[in-house]
């Protein structure tokens, strides 16, 4: 599977540091699942914000570049729920893209799995 990692931070001090952090958790999920880690798209800003990068990973996925987004954290993509839950559902049932957050708090793979038993 084709991946597409997506981490953000906000302007604070750490800022690089932050952004590798989330990108090595993201590979090493990638890696234990044997998938493949294609692109990282990475935005520095608040969580309310819409983010140029961010805009560019949703225009990539919308021209079917993306099998699947990975994050370490749902807040990565936006603290707001409503929003989330909106970008979340867009991806999914018109795209076809599987949104997954290393945890799994967030798999649309699994929901999508479902929905084809």
């Amino acid at each position: 599977m084709k991946c597409f990692a997506y981490v953000r931070t906000s302007n604070g001090k750490n800022k690089e540091d932050s952004l590798q952090k989330q990108t090595g958790i993201i590979e090493d999920f990638i890696v234990q699942n044997n998938w493949y880690l294609d692109s990282v798209y990475a935005d520095v800003g608040l969580g309310n914000n819409i983010n140029k990068n961010f805009l560019k990973m949703i225009e990539d996925a919308q021209q079917g570049k993306i099998d699947a987004i990975i994050v370490s954290d749902p807040s990565r993509i936006s603290r707001n729920s409503d929003y989330l839950s909106f970008i979340i559902e867009k991806l999914r049932a018109e795209y076809k893209i599987r949104i997954i957050t290393v945890d799994y708090g967030v798999n649309t793979f699994l929901h999508n799995n479902l929905r084809e038993l």
